[in-house]
């Protein structure tokens, strides 16, 4: 989770476009020499819609009140003036690329997630680090806004959203949970441990994320349990990650969250054109 109260997301950077005309677009990539697990920069909005995505390994992007776990050819659209940040994980490379709202082919009025086919990721990537002339390149710019504004494809579901309590008084909270979802402690113990009274938080929680803090607690586990299970993690070594004492309590877990067992949950994803196409 960031680490960022909600008087700094408030008072958030506006950084300026990095659009030049007569371009359409630009991308910037952050690669693991640029640092892993903390936020990219501070809370920021961009003049630009801006679509994030991962280019190896996960990529979380931040906004005051949701955060989205990004897998390879994995994005999501962020509306200009947008707060946002971003944290990459160990090896990790993400890559954010601009459109002003003049060359987008239909406006980004709302957060969306969009997969980014590699033939797309090669090509962004490669028309930052190549000349061509400027005619050429916006030709290219103009057909591959197209393509990333295509109607996402159908996709397994997990993708990962998790929504956040933008309420200072229990931000150590959901930072502790974020931080080890496996934390065997009861909520009544995570909240007694932060000084917090339980009626509160249930009230924030309720007010913030729509939710009990045990059913968003429950929701940060199968987020890492369907991450884990995918890249290959045991079954039984997902469920003690993520606080779970036996195995059968963790798929029944899962399959109230997903609608399917773990082990139903990697067919389907292993079978996704998607995963084959984009996982690296």
């Amino acid at each position: 989770m960031d680490n960022y109260r909600s008087d700094e997301w408030d008072a958030h950077l506006q950084h300026a476009s990095t659009v030049v005309p007569p371009y359409l677009m630009g991308t910037g990539v952050v690669t693991p020499e640029d640092g892993h697990s903390r936020p990219v920069s501070p809370p920021h909005t961009h003049p630009d819609a801006m679509l994030a995505w991962c280019y190896r390994g996960t990529v979380w992007v931040y906004l005051q009140d949701t955060m989205w776990r990004l897998a390879p050819g994995q994005g999501v659209w962020i509306p200009a003036g947008t707060p946002h940040t971003s944290r990459h994980e160990r090896d990790s490379i993400g890559c954010y690329t601009y459109i002003p709202d003049h060359a987008l082919v239909a406006p980004v009025s709302e957060i969306s997630r969009v997969l980014v086919p590699r033939a797309v990721q090669e090509m962004l990537l490669h028309l930052g680090i190549n000349d061509m002339p400027d005619a050429l390149r916006i030709r290219i710019q103009s057909v591959l806004i197209e393509m990333v504004q295509q109607p996402a494809a159908e996709v397994a579901d997990g993708w990962g959203e998790v929504p956040l309590p933008v309420d200072d008084r229990v931000r150590t909270l959901a930072q502790t949970v974020l931080a080890d979802p496996g934390d065997p402690r009861s909520a009544a113990e995570l909240c007694a441990a932060h000084g917090l009274h339980e009626r509160m938080v249930a009230r924030v929680f309720g007010h913030d994320v729509g939710m009990t803090f045990g059913q968003w607690r429950t929701g940060v586990r199968m987020t890492l349990a369907a991450r884990l299970i995918v890249d290959g993690t045991p079954i039984g070594v997902a469920a003690h990650r993520c606080g779970y004492a036996t195995t059968s309590a963790f798929s029944a877990a899962f399959r109230e969250r997903f609608g399917m067992t773990p082990r139903q949950h990697i067919a389907r994803v292993a079978a996704d054109s998607a995963h084959h196409l984009y996982w690296r």
